[in-house]
Order: structure tokens, then sequence, then C-alpha cells
């Protein structure tokens, strides 16, 4: 049971907390002003909270991407993780003068720890978990300065999960689909808040549903 757990909260951490949450395509800041950004989220699920901060730098169009440090905090006292992750995308118009955008690419994220007592020993775990896919996105104008950016997102995604206890050592890998869909909130120029919902389908995980709200600030130049 705790295994699984693991594993659901890892893949949670993958989904809302990437390190390359930018642009239009993923409901976020568009880089076509100021290329650095900062943000920070928060993800939610049955089992597990996480909180990331991180930065992304890119184009107007074309290769973006970032990093985020986080922590990955279990319920029921079952510990915490730290959670390294970074992603790369690319964006591009889904066609000529388009206002949709189509944006492929990938993440990585690396989990360290928590350590579990098992009679009086300390089993420590460490993840891995990647995904591959494409967010679809595009801005809807609310008024002269607040503009809404609905998105959508699919991805293949893996998980590994390791323990560690007395020398000895053992694994766990799951596969699924990540499900993705949400909608920022420009609210200035430099500005967007930003709520998400992931489902890990075909996943045989706890925490396969993930609600999460990131913020996302554009530094000047």
């Amino acid at each position: 049971m705790k295994f699984s757990i693991l594993v659901g909260a890892v893949a949670g951490v993958a989904i809302c907390a990437t390190a390359a949450t930018a642009q239009v395509c993923q409901g976020d800041l568009p880089f076509r002003n100021r290329a650095t950004h900062v943000g920070g989220s928060i993800g939610l699920s049955d089992n597990a909270t996480s909180f990331a901060g991180g930065l992304s730098r890119g184009h107007a169009k074309g290769w973006y991407g970032g990093g985020s440090v986080g922590m990955l905090q279990y319920d029921n006292n079952g510990g915490n993780s730290l959670i390294v992750g970074g992603g790369l995308g690319y964006s591009m118009p889904v066609q000529a003068r388009s206002r949709w955008q189509v944006c492929p690419g990938g993440t990585l994220s690396l989990g360290f720890g928590p350590s579990i007592d098992v009679g009086g020993n300390s089993m420590k775990m460490s993840s891995q978990t990647i995904s591959l896919g494409a967010s679809f996105g595009t801005s809807v104008a609310m008024s002269r300065t607040k503009n809404l950016l609905p998105f959508a997102s699919v991805a293949f995604g893996h998980t590994r999960v390791s323990a560690k206890l007395n020398g000895n050592s053992t694994s766990a890998d799951d596969n699924y689909l990540l499900l993705g869909a949400g909608a920022g909130f420009q609210l200035t120029p430099s500005l967007v808040l930003r709520p998400s919902m992931a489902l890990a389908w075909d996943a045989d995980l706890i925490d396969d549903t993930t609600f999460g709200f990131g913020i996302t600030w554009a530094l000047p130049r």
C-alpha cells in the first residue's frame, strides 16, 4: 500500500509542478516580451500535497525550458520528499495564422525520500518520473488588459520507485496516460494565475487525480 501511494504521489508532482510550464499552450504567459519567468505551484491529491518553485526561459516561438525544486508531503505522517524537476518544450502555431498553439515536450522529475521506519530500520525511497507529450492552448481576450488562457494536454508518463533497506533494494514501475486541462487568467501583462486538473489514466495508482494551482510572474528585462 505504501509503495502504491508513493508512485501515485510522484506522478502528481510530474503533472502539476512541471518545470517547463510556460507559453499560451500551457495556460501561461508567452515569452513574447520577457524571456524569463518565475513561478510557484501547489498540487493536491488524496494522499499528498506538493509545493514547488521554478524558473523558465524561452522565445516567443520555438524552444523554451526550465527547472524547479519542490517538496512533496505525504499525509498521515508519511514523510517528505525533495523533488527536482526540469523540462523542455517547443512552441508553434497549429497552422498558419492560427490563434491556437501546440507545444510538444517532455519533463523529468527526481524524488529523494522519504525515509520510512521499518522494524527500527530506515527504508530509503527514491523515484524518477518522465513524461513525453503535447499541450494545446489559445488566448481569449476578456478586456483590454485581461485574457483567458484555456489549455489541454496529453502525455505518456512513466514512474519508477526504488526502496533500499539493510543493503537490499527493490523497485516498482508504472506506465500511464496523463490527461490535463485548465485555464490561466492573465490579469496583467506580467501575471498569470492558473488552476488545473490532471488525471493519470489507466494507472495502477492511488493518487490518479491531482488538482493544481500555479502563479507565474514575468521578470522585467
